[in-house]
């Protein structure tokens, strides 16, 4: 058990209550207050760390101490009994494929296993996309044009984001599965920060149905008789050669479906948001479109769609004067860290031509995100073709709800009149 000293160990006035509405519908005052009094805030009730200053983050998201734990789950093919019900038996499967995701792994064998799953994110591979992203995104206005509304996220953002990801996946749309917004949405609850009984088995129920789908899907692409051009034959080429296992590739199928959409279509959801709220600098990318690439990259740090990056302490490690326990949990606060004022000049104002920009929103260190430049790219394109073929645009309501998660940062709904 942690000790902090008197003035560390006093509860902030606003508490850091990640599921109270009121911290998510405005997460930055208590940000600020933990970043001035308690940047390394540590919390009894879960025995882990909370860090709002980026110059803690920065240095916790490269150094190798902080890496991942893994908790002991029994494997069913040790010769140990099996479970007393279906319902177990896919419940352990689903916590044993969890532990098999590449965000969950240390050296080697992370090192052996991402660059199996950043084949697909090469610039070559991302500037091939470039066409098909900007053609559909012109359908799904085409598609509400004549309505004079829509649904930023669920009539756009939602539909590209699953749309790409099933197509570097090597999903054609005929057979996506009913069940994959629901699924997207239970699973990212049950990695949330301080997730409720009821999220986490809802969470696994998801990977379960995910697990059973994939298990298909790859059992078809199997029988192709030529190599075709996506990720998933790529990884069954890879485990062909020794390079994973099945377990493996099942495992990180379904990491990649799961976190391969919903942070870009939140991303896309919070960039339309932020502009609309300020419309000066709206009107500053409509005159200027050559700005979007700086615009999306304010948005990263101004209303990150990932506010939170967990690591555990794989060593006892001074941190700040800090001493942080081995097996302690260090939740890094990316959305503090992207407004610190010690790192960004007038943090709190929102500004498109800010450079430099060293946002943290897609991490650092050997697990940063592998898609950063894909994410980048489409909210890029989304986001120009939005305010140029809709100049008009303006929020129909008010009364707009963010998603339950911590963790994430999105809008479930984003309804605008044009």
């Amino acid at each position: 058990m942690n000790m902090q000293s008197q003035s560390e160990s006093i509860a902030p006035p606003l508490p850091f209550n990640p599921r109270s509405p009121e911290f998510r519908a405005n997460r930055y005052p208590t940000y600020d207050y933990l970043r001035t009094h308690h940047p390394i805030y540590y919390r009894s009730e879960g025995n882990d760390w909370v860090l709002t200053r980026y110059a803690d983050i920065s240095e916790v998201l490269k150094n190798p101490i902080f890496g991942h734990a893994q908790k002991s789950i029994v494997s069913l093919e040790t010769g140990t009994p099996a479970p007393i019900n279906n319902f177990l038996g896919l419940r352990q499967e689903s916590q044993r494929l969890m532990k098999l995701w590449l965000v969950r792994q240390n050296p080697p064998t992370h090192t052996r296993i991402r660059p199996l799953l950043r084949s697909a994110f090469t610039q070559s591979h991302i500037q091939a996309l470039r066409s098909h992203i900007q053609t559909t995104v012109d359908d799904l206005i085409d598609r509400v044009q004549d309505l004079g509304k829509m649904d930023i996220i669920n009539d756009l953002a939602y539909p590209l984001t699953l749309g790409l990801n099933c197509k570097i996946l090597g999903i054609p749309p005929q057979q996506w599965h009913p069940q994959f917004k629901q699924w997207s949405v239970s699973l990212s609850l049950s990695l949330d920060l301080d997730v409720t009984p009821i999220a986490n088995e809802q969470g696994l129920l998801a990977i379960a149905g995910l697990a059973e789908y994939f298990k298909s899907w790859i059992a078809q692409s199997r029988t192709c008789s030529q190599p075709q051009d996506n990720l998933i034959s790529t990884l069954i080429q890879a485990e062909a050669e020794g390079q994973l296992s099945a377990e493996e590739l099942l495992a990180n199928c379904i990491l990649i479906f799961a976190a391969g959409h919903s942070t870009t279509e939140n991303l896309i959801g919070n960039s339309i948001l932020t502009l609309l709220n300020h419309p000066e600098q709206l009107h500053l990318l409509q005159a200027d479109p050559s700005l979007i690439e700086t615009t999306i990259a304010e948005v990263l740090r101004y209303e990150s769609s990932v506010h939170s990056i967990p690591r555990t302490t794989l060593s006892d490690i001074e941190l700040s004067n800090q001493t942080i326990r081995q097996g302690e949990i260090v939740h890094c606060i990316i959305g503090a860290a992207n407004r610190d004022p010690a790192h960004f000049p007038n943090p709190n104002q929102f500004d498109i031509r800010r450079k430099p920009n060293p946002y943290l929103s897609f991490g650092q260190g050997i697990h940063s995100c592998i898609g950063i430049h894909l994410a980048k790219l489409v909210t890029e394109i989304a986001v120009n073709i939005i305010v140029s073929r809709l100049p008009g645009l303006s929020l129909a309501t008010e009364s707009l709800e963010w998603e339950d998660s911590f963790m994430g940062r999105g809008l479930k709904s984003l309804p605008v009149v044009f």
